[in-house]
Formats: C-alpha cells, sequence, structure tokens
C-alpha cells in the first residue's frame, strides 16, 4: 500500500470534522478571536510534535505520516471543543447576585404645608436688676439658676446712712405733730391765727413727706425680684459697694418664650394669631414643641420687605431654654389623606424624580411627581398607588430588572457583630 491511499481515509474523515468545526468557530468567533494567538502558537507546536512523531513512525515501521497527522488533528479538536463549551458553560452558570435593599410601603397620611424660618428663643419677660441706690451689699441671697418669687429678697445692702435718716425724721414728724395739734386746740378757742395753724400744718406735711422718701431709700437696701422667674447671672459679689444703677442681676421667665421671625410679605398674608406652630431646636433636631401664632406686625419693614411675625412657645420651661436657636414652621394647608412615601426614596435623575417599585423578587424603576412634604414623608401625586414596596436604600445598585434581597435592621445588626468578632 502507498502513501498516497494511507492519506485517502483520513481526508475523508477530516472533511466532515473540519465542517463542523467551521461552523463552531462562527458561532464562538468572540472566544475565539481573543484566544487566536494562544491557538496559533499551540497548533504550531503540536503540528512539529506530529511532524517528528511521524518520522520516529517511518524509521521503526509502526505506521505511516497520514495516521499520526490524522491522530494530531483529532487531538487539537478534542482540546478546542473542550474549551468552547467550557467557557459556554461557564458563562451559563454565572447569575446575577440580588442587590441587599430595604423596603417601605406607600401609605395614606395626613400632610401638611408649612412656612419655615429661623429665630433665636426669647423670654417674654426678661430684666436686669439695678441697685437704686449706692452702699455695700452686706448679703447675697440667690445664685444663678435659682427660681424666685416676686418680691423675693436678693441681695441686701448696708443701709445705715439710711437708718439713721430715717430716725431723724420720724423725730422730727413726731415733734410737727405735736405742734400742729396745739395750735390746733388754740385755732379753735380763736387763741390762734388761721396763718399760724396753716403753717403748722404745713411743717408736719413736709416732715412727714421727708420720713417718707428716707423710708423709701431704706426699701431700697433690700434688691427684690421684679417678677417670678429665673436668675440667669449675678454681677456682684458680698462686701462689693455699687453705685446707684449698678446691674446686680438678670431675671428671666422663660414661660412663654417667643420666637420672632420675619417673613416675606406676600406669605405673611396667609398668617393669623392663634395659628400652629411646629418648633424643632439644633440642638436636638429629633423634638418639636407645638406653639401658636401670637401676633402678626402691622407693618412692612422698608428695608426687608418682610412682616415681623410672633410665635409662642408655652409650658416647655424644662425643655427649651432662652437664647436657644430653633427652626419655626408655621402650619398654612393640609392635604388629607395623601399618598406617601420616605423622602429617601426619591432618586432624582435628569430633572425628574424616580422610585424603584418592588415586584416580586426584582424593581422597576417609575418616574414619580411628589407634592408636599413633612418631616421624612413626602406626597405622591402620580406614579404609586397605596400598598406599592419602594426601594428607601440600596438604589445605587439597582436598574430595572435588577434583583434584589430585602433586608431587615436585625440583619444589618448581625452581619455587625459577625465583622466586628
Amino acid at each position: 500500500m502507498t502513501d498516497g491511499q494511507d492519506v485517502q481515509p483520513a481526508t475523508r474523515i477530516l472533511k466532515p470534522a473540519v465542517a463542523v468545526l467551521c461552523l463552531l468557530m462562527m458561532l464562538a468567533l468572540p472566544f475565539l478571536l481573543g484566544a487566536c494567538g494562544d491557538r496559533s502558537a499551540q497548533a504550531g507546536a503540536e503540528n512539529s510534535a506530529a511532524t517528528e512523531s511521524g518520522a520516529d513512525s517511518l524509521a521503526a515501521g509502526d505506521g505511516s505520516p497520514a495516521d499520526s497527522s490524522a491522530a494530531t488533528r483529532k487531538e487539537s479538536k478534542k482540546g478546542l471543543f473542550a474549551r468552547i463549551f467550557g467557557g459556554k458553560k461557564d458563562k451559563n452558570e454565572e447569575e446575577e447576585e440580588p442587590v441587599p435593599v430595604r423596603l417601605a410601603i406607600a401609605g395614606r397620611q395626613d400632610v401638611p404645608l408649612y412656612l419655615s424660618a429661623t429665630a433665636t428663643l426669647e423670654a417674654e419677660s426678661q430684666a436686669d436688676i439695678l441697685a437704686k441706690i449706692a452702699g455695700e451689699i452686706r448679703s447675697i441671697e440667690a445664685e444663678e439658676g435659682d427660681w424666685v418669687r416676686e418680691g423675693q429678697i436678693l441681695a441686701v445692702l448696708d443701709g445705715e446712712v439710711q437708718r439713721v435718716a430715717l430716725k431723724e425724721t420720724e423725730a422730727r414728724v413726731r415733734a410737727f405733730r405735736l405742734d400742729l395739734d396745739r395750735v390746733a386746740s388754740l385755732h379753735e378757742q380763736d387763741l390762734a391765727s388761721e396763718k399760724q395753724f396753716n403753717d403748722a400744718q404745713f411743717r408736719y406735711e413736709e416732715a412727714e413727706a421727708q420720713r417718707l422718701s428716707v423710708q423709701l431709700q431704706m426699701d431700697y437696701t433690700r434688691i427684690v425680684a421684679p417678677f417670678s422667674g429665673r436668675i440667669t447671672q449675678r454681677f456682684t459679689n458680698q462686701g462689693q459697694t455699687v453705685s446707684a444703677g449698678t446691674r446686680i442681676f438678670s431675671i428671666v421667665d422663660p414661660d412663654p418664650l417667643l420666637a420672632r421671625i420675619h417673613l416675606p410679605e406676600k406669605e405673611a398674608r396667609r398668617i393669623s394669631p392663634k395659628q400652629e406652630v411646629v418648633v424643632r431646636p439644633d440642638a436636638d433636631p429629633d423634638r418639636t414643641f407645638p406653639g401658636e401664632v401670637l401676633r402678626v406686625s402691622p407693618m412692612v419693614d422698608p428695608r426687608t420687605g418682610t412682616v415681623k411675625t410672633t410665635c409662642q412657645v408655652a409650658g416647655q420651661t424644662s425643655d427649651l431654654r432662652p437664647g436657644s436657636f430653633v427652626r419655626v414652621k408655621i402650619r398654612t394647608d393640609v392635604h388629607p389623606g395623601a399618598l406617601v412615601i420616605p423622602k429617601r426614596s426619591l432618586v432624582p435623575e435628569g430633572g425628574e424624580t424616580y422610585v424603584f417599585k418592588a415586584e416580586e423578587d426584582t424593581v422597576v424603576k417609575v418616574p414619580v411627581s411628589t407634592g408636599y412634604a413633612d418631616g421624612t414623608v413626602i406626597e405622591i401625586m402620580s406614579g404609586l398607588e397605596e400598598g406599592d414596596r419602594i426601594v428607601t436604600v440600596g438604589q445605587g445598585g439597582l436598574k430595572t430588572g435588577s434583583k434584589f434581597r430585602e433586608i431587615t435592621e436585625d440583619s444589618v445588626t448581625v452581619t455587625t457583630e459577625m465583622e466586628t468578632e
């Protein structure tokens, strides 16, 4: 048998194999293009090895070069099929990981509309207590933070000069009183003229007025609270000599507290006394305190074009303090039974607003229009229905059709503890 006759059976075997290989190459063209260099190098090495193997076989008389070439091609095709089908199997086995998210349910509640402004709380009654006469401070009867009643003694001055003057004027009053009684008796008997009686009466009244003046100075040695309230500052010390007009204490009555805000003239038209007010202190933003509009100024400030509005917060002396910075909201309207979702559900994009709505195990990106907002919720005018499940956390990794996995506060806590351990 010649070499030509040996090649013919191998050729008949290779023709259908080559046709199948060409079909697979067309189907797996992207993969083949990426791995073209590697296959070319491998094919060159295999052909060289096949040539050497064929030469050795001829020398030993074990077979023909055609048989060796056919066997090499079969091995090459087998390895290529394994790579192609193996790659396809890996791609099919890849599955999209579900995105962990938190969900909320669209519900209904009343959503009010507020006008917002900022202010500093002020006490309606506050005053500086001054010394009305000069003297040395003998005792301090109140300290900062003390609650005092109206008329309670806060400090005492020495008052020695006033006590001496008071005794002197009291003696003069008694003397002029006796003289008036004597002249009056003589006047009744026509033994004293009308002028003598009038002069005696005048001297007595003058002495009494002087006594009252000195008594008033004596009273001023006791510094008292002008109204009930809390002492906020003390400016002097015991033993210090003060003059008339020296500031001794500051006192504040913290109930009620006032917040004076300035609103644009257009907005102020919707404000009237007794309207509901919500006050939120910056120091404790999670808490709110109710109040009301106390009065609205009848004038517009020509410099700013605003109207001063005074709001009142009563009965909160233990939680709010004068001087605190607060945010004030005045309720002007309300949408009853509005459809609401958490604000953090919103996804702004390209001038539009979207939310991700959960449907079974996937999400859909839905455009929505919004209305009034109150705290952490916002009104939805269109795009959703009551009961829809909305993604509130995890929107960054989502798109329409993405699979999701709902997580709760408990699962987050457990995960955190495991990571810590």
